[in-house]
């Protein structure tokens, strides 16, 4: 049975995200005869309370190896012992070259009856391979993990290195098999990595001792269908007087919160409770929350670019790439859907090639016929220019990605106008304010846009994703193009 399954099936027999850490300690050890025995009797007594509420165990190596011989002893007969129905996540934090991988990944499934392992991404691909040859085991990539120093490392380079980390790992094992650590002290990724990963399953760690908010990283971090979390607590529950009323406790919490979560996701888009759960983890705002996840998927580049138009740009749009990240591309969806608000049209009709996406699921959502200009009429079958069922004489609405002259609407138009089609009306996603608005006003073209480039460059620079230096080039470009 593949660690997904097995760990779905735990989660609804027990009803519970909670994941209950093994992390011994000389204080919490009962007496006994000697080292061995006494963590051996401190694990089983701890599963024997715990077993109904968890989702899955998760040891950590550390706290074993600190007793040397015995505590590595005692770890391996205690997970022996454990239901064959709860997972164990083993806690190693592994990271090395191929073969010495090799050698952990035995000794992980081998010995220790692991289900899955954290793993450390830092030296790519080839250190986590080993642990994922077999199809019914799963890692847990470090991503943006909960100590207060992860910045310094994590949150370098423009995206943040944790972002990298979340996009590369997707290649790393087959689905399911590679799940992330993001802190729940770290609202922000958590909100981030959800979106380029919808979902992959995460390990959340840093609710109880280390401040985490609960209730918001499972807003942030949960599926809508209640799962791909695992929240894992130890110290919360190990060191309460009674650590199964503890354990009770905390999974009670998790799932009132769990419930909401679901509840606010089966509400039809464009109610209250769906769009605070598509709102930027710390304002709320829709726009921002999408200006973000555009940036972070790569959507937004900044450098040297030579532009469609011939003209050279500091900035390049590519929203091609949205295809690959469906979080975010429903975020862009729904923006476009509430500017389509209060126009009449009988088709909605895409811009080749950024935006057909956008629009077949925006006219999926809004259960509206579509129809899209070909850049070239076909030269055998058919012969069309325009691909869909329509009478000329109907009028359609264009969606597009970015408008900068204008020009590929105007054509757009043209093609549909050759057919019959009436447009009076366009949505665009980003508006590079260079005058494209303007222009299609003067040609009969009303374009509405989601996002304009100075609020986005705005937001970029509050949320640090581009330092200053970039912010005044890009701006400044900006002002020279107006």
């Amino acid at each position: 049975m593949d660690f997904v399954t097995k760990l779905t099936r735990a989660i609804e027999k027990n009803n519970s995200l909670l994941c209950v850490g093994m992390d011994p300690s000389e204080s919490l050890l009962p007496a006994g005869p000697d080292l061995y025995s006494r963590l051996l009797t401190w694990g089983t007594d701890l599963v024997a309370r715990t077993a109904d509420l968890v989702c899955c165990y998760k040891p950590n190596m550390a706290f074993f190896e600190q007793f040397g011989p015995k505590g590595v002893r005692a770890l391996a007969d205690l997970l022996a012992t454990l239901p064959a129905d709860i997972p164990i996540l083993l806690d190693a934090k592994r990271g090395d070259i191929g073969s010495t991988a090799e050698a952990y990944a035995r000794g992980a499934y081998e010995h220790f009856h692991a289900d899955a392992v954290t793993l450390s991404p830092y030296l790519g691909g080839d250190a986590i391979k080993p642990f994922v040859q077999d199809p019914e085991k799963a890692v847990f990539i470090l991503c943006q993990t909960s100590n207060p120093s992860a910045a310094e490392i994590q949150n370098h380079g423009n995206p943040p290195l944790y972002i990298h980390v979340a996009q590369v790992s997707r290649a790393w094992g087959a689905k399911g098999q590679v799940g992330l650590v993001i802190g729940a002290t770290q609202p922000e990724a958590l909100a981030k990595v959800r979106a380029i990963s919808p979902d992959a399953w995460l390990l959340a760690p840093g609710v109880g001792a280390q401040g985490g908010n609960l209730q918001q990283a499972l807003e942030l971090g949960l599926r809508p269908d209640g799962l791909g979390m695992i929240i894992p607590v130890s110290r919360a529950v190990l060191q309460a007087p009674d650590p199964r009323a503890a354990a009770m406790a905390l999974r009670d919490e998790i799932n009132q919160v769990r419930s909401r979560v679901v509840a606010a996701a089966s509400q039809p888009k464009g109610k209250p409770e769906s769009a605070a759960r598509l709102g930027s983890p710390t304002t709320g705002n829709t726009h921002e929350a999408l200006i973000d996840g555009l940036f972070d998927t790569g959507c937004m580049r900044f450098g040297n670019f030579t532009l469609a138009s011939g003209k050279q740009s500091p900035v390049y749009l590519d929203l091609r790439r949205l295809v690959s990240f469906p979080a975010v591309l429903d975020m862009a969806v729904e923006a476009y859907i509430d500017e389509l608000t209060g126009l009449t049209y009988d088709f909605i009709a895409g811009v080749p090639y950024a935006a057909l996406p956008m629009a077949s699921v925006a006219a999926h959502k809004l259960k509206q016929p579509m129809v899209y200009p070909r850049k070239e009429a076909k030269d055998h079958g058919t012969a069309r220019l325009v691909e869909g069922v329509f009478e000329a004489g109907q009028s359609a609405v264009l969606i597009e990605d970015v408008i900068t002259s204008g020009g590929s609407l105007l054509t757009s138009v043209q093609a549909l106008a050759s057919v019959g089609l009436v447009v009076r009306d366009a949505v665009v996603l980003v508006d590079r304010e260079q005058g494209g608005l303007a222009a299609m006003a003067q040609a009969g073209l009303q374009v509405r846009a989601v996002l304009k480039f100075t609020d986005i460059l705005a937001r970029l620079r509050q949320t640090g994703r581009i330092d200053e230096a970039t912010y005044a080039l890009v701006a400044e470009y900006l002002r020279n193009q107006a």
